[in-house]
């Protein structure tokens, strides 16, 4: 296939919002200000949990976040039927026409059915063989790469890709917490056709993984997150710069010349990708320090989010990592 096409992408956040203010005033954490400032760069993020539940239990029990989320209707799916249907409606594409479903959750509230099928069962698409494919904050490459693989003739019309993650559930805001400042909750989603032209070409170049470091990112299934957060650090901005001048050599690119995104796990480490590849900020999209990292839906939702601003000829670089540790990147056109 190589090439195909996305003709609309949206996204989605809860409703709740989470300050710096809150975490350290309300809930606790200690690590204050100005840490945050100077490591993260975040300055909010979205939850499916209420301010109230995480000031009085500190979520000790993921368990029992889940079942909150749920009493209040805020879920993976309820984001993932939200921004999917952003994509539709920018798309001008029903879900009748939708033949494929294809969704990531590295936070499931349920272990079966899948995300997709129930994704596809809200917004009435079709039988089709609709199922996860998920390598966590990478997934959308995956995703991408995925569909560039397969045979055009054995594609339907139109694919709904989906990303959401709940990360807010497994999260721990014990006073000592760092992932508390990091994650927030959120979805996204794009519909995609090998054989009709649409908005954005999608070249996906790259995805691979390295198993060795498969236990530097771990959520455990009655469990928080956990990760080797220093090993995750330095391994995220090497390999991210190594992909960014990897796909700009390949397509002939300059800095000047195209944007880039990069996974928003947070804002700090992005500076330092382009302070190392002297690219200019303002041709950097990103959202991190307004929602936090969102997991596989960070680099899709900024896409989303600067949908009315993209303009014919505009050139994007996309790179993102995950748990794996895996990676993946590739070049898009506005057409």
């Amino acid at each position: 296939m190589g090439g195909f096409y996305i003709h609309g992408i949206g996204s989605s956040l809860p409703k709740t919002k989470i300050s710096n203010d809150f975490l350290h005033r309300e809930v606790g954490l200690e690590k204050g200000q100005d840490w945050v400032d100077s490591r993260l760069g975040i300055n909010s993020r979205h939850s499916v949990l209420s301010l109230d539940y995480i000031r009085e239990t500190k979520n000790k029990n993921p368990d029992q976040a889940i079942l909150h989320a749920r009493s209040r209707g805020e879920t993976p799916l309820s984001l993932a039927v939200l921004a999917a249907r952003q994509a539709l409606e920018r798309a001008h594409v029903s879900p009748s026409q939708i033949g494929w479903v294809i969704a990531n959750c590295d936070t499931p509230f349920e272990m079966i059915p899948c995300l997709a099928n129930q994704i596809a069962r809200e917004l009435g698409v079709q039988p089709g063989p609709h199922c996860d494919i998920n390598s966590a904050c990478s997934s959308f490459s995956l995703h991408m790469k995925t569909l560039a693989d397969i045979k055009n003739e054995s594609l339907p019309e139109f694919v709904l890709c989906v990303q959401a993650s709940a990360y807010t559930t497994r999260t721990d805001y014990s006073a000592k917490s760092i992932d508390g400042y990091i994650w927030g909750d959120g979805a996204a989603a794009e519909v995609v056709s090998s054989k009709h032209p649409g908005r954005i070409k999608v070249e996906p170049m790259i995805f691979e993984t390295r198993s060795e470091s498969a236990d530097d990112i771990v959520i455990d299934s009655a469990g928080h997150f956990r990760q080797n957060g220093a090993a995750v650090r330095e391994f995220s901005i090497r390999k991210t710069c190594e992909m960014f001048e990897e796909i700009a050599q390949q397509k002939g690119l300059y800095a000047e010349d195209c944007y880039t995104i990069a996974h928003q796990a947070n804002f700090v480490m992005q500076n330092s990708i382009l302070e190392h590849l002297r690219l200019p900020e303002k041709r950097h999209l990103r959202n991190v320090r307004e929602q936090g990292n969102i997991a596989a839906a960070g680099c899709p939702s900024v896409l989303a989010q600067n949908w009315s601003q993209l303009k014919k000829g505009d050139q994007i670089v996309y790179a993102v990592l995950g748990a794996g540790l895996a990676w993946g990147g590739g070049y898009m056109e506005v057409l």
